[in-house]
């Protein structure tokens, strides 16, 4: 049967398909990483954005195309994390403008789709880089322009469509050194094309089952940190309790209580499964559990009670000030030398987990301030970080810190009674004076630099590139550490990781303060999951 064109409906099904396929295959686009490390989250960004994007899709009474195509744009943007989820959020939008005021989506409304979502992705992008996302989407645009008028079936235009975009990442390698060195294809392109294919099979009417529900939160101090208002809680008591010797998979349990409730993590074993829950009948939930095994540590937390208490001890409530900090990192000892530095909102992420667009904001929104700054601390949450200070109604201002040390030593250069530029300017000069080094472990064999490096290797990361490998993550942070320090070099910051004991630190900082002598050295427990060290050199 030709297909001429696609309605609201099939619209819709596309999308929530689009969805589905790049959940199931979420880790084959981690697992493309360029660097072999354990914190390969393109495909979980990417994720966990177009799932803000479905639940907005979800929450419309109405749904002619132009409202799906804006509510895919709106979730994507508010619930967009690390660079790729940016990007992604940015091509949704393009696509929504290239909809507007569309009924039904013909072929040449695809193709310019297509073009306004590339052009306003690379618009987004400060340094647009080719052998990315971005050129997967671009010459699948491209093609899309040049050839629509030649297909009658809407299903075969999009067919070669994909084939265009499997070819173009088929050569992000040749278009980027680093992908060819780690022999691997663009992360986020790969992702694009399992979204465009997920589309594809809904259009046909190929139902792609969700493998797995997997629904991943990023855990805070409080469960009501990201609403704005009572009314934003839908569903009142947070439940938790552990299955113990369950008589059921977590999937199996997971599948009786998931359309009960938002924010579900149902994790675990045979032996015990541990579910965290927002619902408004905890009782029912915990009926459906006690069928499965023996209940324990049960918690239920009213989040509108808590909510009321923490308005009124709001930091809104306070005297506004001239300056306010928003701080992200990994890790009890980084939580802590930051607080000790004043900042006033430290959002768990960075490795592993990135804020989306609108965690920053609600950490933003929680400070009372003329001034926030937001120190991001890693270059993939940067794009995010700016994101959310352009739709932000507050003064926000990020540092694009790259890194903990360089975070630390911008606020460090921050002066109280000196004006907002003159401490941006400070903040961002003495970002460029320090040095990061990190040390972790491989997660897959690879090739980089000629270095032949075995999966759960130990590799020493500096300024990007990795300097060295081995058996002993001391021996690799010595490595670097020689690799690091010049004539110019004084201090030596150490923060050791949740893997680490004090008294192996105290003894790689003896060895250190041998090899560099005319250097200051210190240890701080940083707590960081992954990275047995994180190194600063100024």
């Amino acid at each position: 049967m030709i297909i001429k064109y696609i309605d609201n409906v099939t619209f819709k099904k596309m999308l929530l398909g689009a969805a589905v396929n790049l959940e199931n295959n979420k880790a084959i686009v981690d697992s493309l990483n360029v660097f072999p490390v354990p914190d390969g989250d393109t495909g979980t960004n990417m994720n966990l954005t177009v799932q803000s994007a479905v639940k907005e899709i979800n929450n419309l009474s109405e749904s002619t195309v132009t409202q799906i195509a804006d509510a895919a744009a709106n979730g994507s943007l508010m619930g967009a994390r690390g660079n790729s989820g940016v990007i992604l959020s940015q091509l949704f939008r393009g696509m929504a403008k290239g909809l507007k005021g569309i009924n039904k989506i013909d072929n040449k409304a695809i193709a310019e789709s297509f073009k306004s979502a590339s052009d306003t992705a690379y618009k987004a992008v400060m340094r647009p880089v080719e052998g990315t996302i971005l050129t997967v989407a671009r010459e699948t645009a491209e093609k899309a322009m040049a050839t629509y008028i030649d297909f009658e079936d809407t299903s075969s235009f999009l067919e070669s469509l994909i084939e265009q975009a499997k070819d173009t990442l088929r050569r992000t390698p040749e278009m980027l050194k680093v992908l060819k060195q780690a022999d691997v294809v663009d992360a986020g392109g790969k992702g694009l094309i399992f979204l465009l294919e997920g589309a594809l099979a809904a259009l046909k009417g190929v139902e792609i089952k969700q493998e797995k529900i997997d629904v991943q939160i990023i855990e805070t101090e409080n469960e009501v940190l990201g609403f704005s208002s009572e009314d934003e809680i839908i569903f009142t008591y947070c439940t938790e309790f552990f299955i113990k010797n369950p008589s059921k998979s977590p999937e199996e349990f997971l599948s009786k209580i998931y359309d009960k409730g938002d924010s579900i993590v149902c994790v675990g074993d045979e032996k015990l499964i541990k579910v965290h829950l927002h619902t408004n009948n905890p009782g029912q939930i915990l009926a459906i559990a006690v069928k499965y095994g023996e209940l324990a540590k049960i918690k239920i937390d009213n989040m509108k009670e808590q909510f009321r208490e923490r308005l009124k001890n709001s930091k809104q409530n306070q005297e506004k000030k001239k300056y306010g900090f928003v701080s992200i990192g990994m890790g009890d000892g980084i939580k802590k030398v930051f607080t000790d530095l004043n900042v006033d909102e430290f959002l768990s992420g960075g490795q592993t987990m990135n804020p989306s667009t609108e965690d920053i904001l609600a950490a933003a929104g929680n400070i009372n301030a003329d001034n926030i700054i937001i120190l991001p601390n890693n270059s993939n949450i940067i794009l995010a970080a700016t994101q959310a200070k352009e739709i932000s109604d507050k003064n926000l201002h990020v540092i694009p810190s790259k890194s903990i040390p360089q975070g630390i030593t911008a606020l460090l250069a921050f002066k109280d009674e000196a004006s907002v530029e003159e401490n941006i300017k400070a903040m961002i000069d003495a970002v460029s004076e320090v040095k990061t080094g990190q040390v972790t472990y491989a997660v897959r064999d690879t090739v980089f630099d000629d270095m032949e490096i075995k999966k759960d290797e130990i590799i020493a990361i500096g300024e990007g590139k990795i300097i060295s490998h081995g058996d002993n993550p001391e021996e690799q942070t010595l490595k670097l550490i020689e690799n690091m320090v010049d004539e110019d070099s004084f201090l030596i910051t150490l923060f050791y990781g949740e893997n680490v004991d004090k008294k192996t630190a105290e003894a790689l900082k003896a060895q250190i303060e041998e090899i560099a002598e005319e250097c200051d050295v210190e240890i701080i427990y940083g707590g960081q999951p992954l990275y047995y060290y994180i190194i600063s050199v100024e």
